[in-house]
């Protein structure tokens, strides 16, 4: 299939969630910057916010060292994250390099809704405590961020998908677009 998919964008739009339903839907491995990234913390320190960037960053690395390690297989993969625009310039050359096709799904919601909903995550559901250490509690600083991720160019091929609310996860039209690029 040759297929490489990127699940990227705002800060609780559901990234990790829509990801795994995609995994399921198209039979294809995921791999989520989350998980990584609380694998890689069961071994190093992450006590401040720079120690949790820091394994963000650790997580993405190794995330696109799979898919390079997967590429020559031909075989299709799924990743998930809060990428920076150089994170998708080299999984695009390694992709070209191994002749897969690219699309970027670009979640976006209302800030404020989705800062809303961040709180409720890291206060009222049992968060991993790597991701309790960079908390962004005022909206002002999560806004912020959301900002400067949204300046970012993102390469290629994409899909922006509204996420303030999760009916995208299973509206038809999405999917179809999607399963165009899948081949299925």
């Amino acid at each position: 299939m040759n297929k490489l998919l990127l699940v990227t964008g705002d800060i609780a739009a559901g990234k990790s969630t829509f990801s795994s339903l995609l995994s399921q839907r198209y039979g294809v491995a995921v791999f989520q910057k989350d998980i990584v990234k609380e694998v890689l913390s069961g071994r190093l320190s992450f006590h401040r916010r720079e120690d949790n960037q820091a394994l963000s960053y650790a997580a993405v690395d190794l995330m696109c060292h799979v898919f390079s390690q997967t590429a020559p297989t031909g075989a299709s993969l799924i990743l998930e994250a809060n990428f920076h625009t150089w994170e998708l310039e080299a999984l695009h050359a390694s992709a070209a390099e191994h002749r897969y096709d690219v699309l970027t799904l670009i979640l976006r919601g209302s800030p404020e809704v989705l800062h809303r909903r961040y709180l409720h995550r890291m206060h009222e559901e049992n968060r991993h405590p790597t991701h309790l250490v960079a908390a962004l509690h005022e909206v002002e600083d999560f806004i912020q961020v959301a900002q400067d991720l949204r300046a970012e160019p993102v390469p290629g091929d994409t899909l922006t998908i509204e996420a303030t609310g999760f009916s995208y996860q299973t509206d038809p039209a999405i999917l179809a677009q999607i399963d165009a690029f899948m081949g299925g």
